[in-house]
């Protein structure tokens, strides 16, 4: 670097690269996890109504023990619901905080790399004045 503007350039450019291609894997990845809640969601609506249709098919019938079995399953699959989007929002605090933690070192990086050209701009500037 020390004197050399295109490494300076090169640098800055590849870092603002990787900075644009985070921000774009964040976007994805935050995309997919509303995907998997959406589906998860569905899933479980889906079950649930079927559970549900079984146990009045059940309680029309007057099996008190097959729709109490039902109402059972239900229960089991809201707690498995409630534990996948617990989860979902894990992941998605984990994947939020490094995304944050690698973005801010990208911008620490693009900070130092300006920094170094400023400093070799000034020492050509005074190799300049000094020759």
């Amino acid at each position: 670097y020390g004197g050399s503007s295109t490494f300076c350039h090169f640098s800055l450019a590849m870092v603002e690269q990787c900075l644009r291609g985070e921000e774009l894997r964040a976007r994805h990845q935050a995309a997919l996890l509303k995907l998997r809640k959406k589906a998860l969601r569905e899933k479980a609506g889906a079950e649930l109504a079927w559970l549900g249709h079984q146990k009045r098919c059940l309680e029309n019938l007057q099996d008190s023990k097959g729709a109490s079995a039902m109402a059972a399953k239900q229960q089991k699959i809201l707690m498995e619901l409630k534990q996948e989007q617990a989860e979902i929002q894990h992941l998605q605090n984990i994947y939020r905080a490094a995304h944050q933690e690698r973005k801010l070192l990208l911008k620490q990086q693009r900070e130092i790399l300006r920094m170094r050209y400023s400093t070799s701009q000034l020492q050509e500037k005074l190799h300049n004045l000094a020759g």
